[in-house]
């Protein structure tokens, strides 16, 4: 028998109906309760602890990395399987789209490469990533994979897609490797979905409230220059809110 089906086993024999929507929903005590349980069973021993070993072939120059951030793990919240794993070591390749585990009590050298399809969610540098699979979203450049949600109501939610270009540098002292950010931007609006890379995308979808956003662009110009996800997730929340205040 699986770890998590022991688990809600467990839980349900001692009267522990828990109602897990997202990473977001859970209260200080179930998260206790899930911690209590994994470490009395051993965290070496859990379903997330398997996949293939994790390698990153890269050399890289100028501090470039195929990480979301950097190359270290991270504590974040994991969703796997429906089940929800705490303080979990990780880290999240967004050039290969590849979320990596660092199994408790193993080097931080060890990374194992989840499977993809038994990922739900996760958290991450306070950042809110879900899976999304390719035939929810019949839309241009849309592929399966982890993407960012910024911006979250019934009507309405902002994902990011983060990713990076790859530029081969041949040196006489080896092949090294550059790698910059590339990100798309997609929007769920009243239950169709859109791509949202310009002004113009986003007009087509609010055409009257092009002078707001137009407006917005003029305003925070610099934003865009320096921050371009910032800027989007601000415009996605300014947005928002202004349809909010309609209702």
């Amino acid at each position: 028998m699986k770890n998590y089906q022991k688990k809600i086993i467990f839980l349900t024999l001692f009267g522990l109906l828990l109602s897990i929507n997202s990473v977001h929903s859970q209260s200080i005590k179930e998260i206790e309760i899930y911690n209590w349980f994994d470490n009395s069973i051993g965290k070496n021993n859990l379903d997330i602890n398997n996949g293939i070993l994790h390698t990153n072939p890269y050399t890289t120059l100028d501090g470039s990395t195929i990480y979301f951030r950097d190359d270290k793990f991270e504590k974040g919240t994991l969703k796997f399987e429906g089940q929800f794993y705490y303080a979990t070591s990780l880290k999240y390749d967004i050039y290969r789209d590849i979320l990596i585990l660092n199994p408790f009590g193993a080097s931080e050298l060890i990374g194992i490469s989840l499977v993809k399809e038994k990922v739900d969610s996760f958290s991450l540098y306070d950042r809110n990533f879900v899976k999304l699979n390719k035939e929810q979203y019949n839309l241009p450049g849309f592929s399966t994979g982890y993407y960012e949600v910024t911006e979250s109501t019934p009507d309405f939610t902002f994902y990011i897609k983060h990713s990076k270009t790859i530029q081969k540098v041949v040196r006489e002292d080896g092949i090294f490797y550059q790698f910059k950010p590339k990100n798309n931007y997609f929007l769920a609006y009243k239950k169709s979905q859109y791509t949202v890379d310009s002004k113009s995308d986003i007009i087509k979808i609010f055409p009257e409230k092009k002078k707001n956003i137009n407006e917005f662009y003029d305003m925070n110009r610099e934003l865009r220059k320096s921050d371009l996800n910032l800027f989007m997730k601000n415009l996605m929340k300014y947005i928002n809110n202004s349809l909010l205040t309609e209702k």
